[in-house]
């Protein structure tokens, strides 16, 4: 697998997920498509996106209901489309949604590994790793959420981690969730008295070759604000690859802020 590799499964990918075609994401210019659940989507998709954009850096797509297509089609129409996700912008896509229940919720920046790019690893953690069979052993440890999904149950699970330990205590986890059959997804937790000793970047790099030896795509996903994450990245050899924005029913985004709040 070359980068080359890497990029296409993933516009693939989200060619399934946004119901478009690839060359949508190559094209200059915005396009509008009507959602729908495909056979092969990541399996977050539940029920089909009312409205959400991805973006590689040509053409933005929006996929969306088609009671809001109008509107949109006039939104995408007027912006290139990185300006689509400004704030001035969703401000004024946010009161459109309003009116169908709907709200703005995830904005999210996405990560594919650069696998000409040298990455240094700290060689005095050793790291381990888990498989599937073999992670639920990890889930009598309650610290580690960002990486871990604590379930081998249903659908999206985790099926690959990198455990890093200093002095034989354990520092940190990297784990990976099986999102889609070509791709998995890349989470990255440290405990506070082992970060800024390169625990983060020597896992996520572990781990990101153990899943290319799975011949799946590693991918690494962070909110636009999580700096910390964002660098991890960078660090570990990944670059931007594509953004997304989602709208959700404000009730379900009343709920998360709720839960983050707890």
């Amino acid at each position: 697998m070359v980068n080359k590799d890497i990029w296409k499964i993933a516009m693939e990918q989200s060619a399934v997920d946004f119901n478009c075609s690839v060359d949508a994401f190559l094209n200059e210019g915005n396009t509008v498509v009507l959602s729908r659940l495909n056979e092969g989507r990541k399996k977050c998709y539940k029920k089909p996106m009312f409205c959400s954009m991805a973006f590689y850096g040509g053409g933005l797509i929006a996929s969306v209901d088609e009671r809001i297509n109008d509107f949109i089609e006039g939104f995408v129409g007027r912006h290139p489309g990185y300006r689509c996700f400004d704030t001035p912008q969703l401000i004024v896509l946010n009161r459109e949604l309003e009116r169908y229940g709907k709200c703005v919720c995830h904005i999210a920046e996405f990560f594919l590994p650069d696998l000409k790019k040298q990455v240094t690893i700290n060689d005095s953690i050793e790291v381990k790793i888990f498989s599937e069979e073999e992670i639920p052993s990890l889930y009598k440890d309650d610290r580690f959420h960002m990486a871990l999904g604590y379930s081998s149950k249903g659908d999206k699970k985790d099926v690959l981690a990198a455990v890093g330990y200093i002095d034989g205590k354990i520092a940190g986890v990297a784990g990976a969730s099986n999102d889609c059959d070509t791709m998995w997804q890349i989470g990255i937790d440290v405990l506070p008295e082992y970060r800024r000793m390169g625990v983060a970047s020597t896992l996520t790099k572990f781990l990101t070759d153990e899943i290319i030896r799975y011949g799946k795509v590693p991918y690494y996903c962070t909110a636009w604000s999580n700096i910390a994450s964002k660098n991890n990245a960078t660090k570990c050899g990944y670059k931007t690859a594509w953004v997304e924005m989602a709208a959700v029913d404000t009730a379900d985004a009343m709920k998360m802020i709720g839960e983050q709040a707890r």
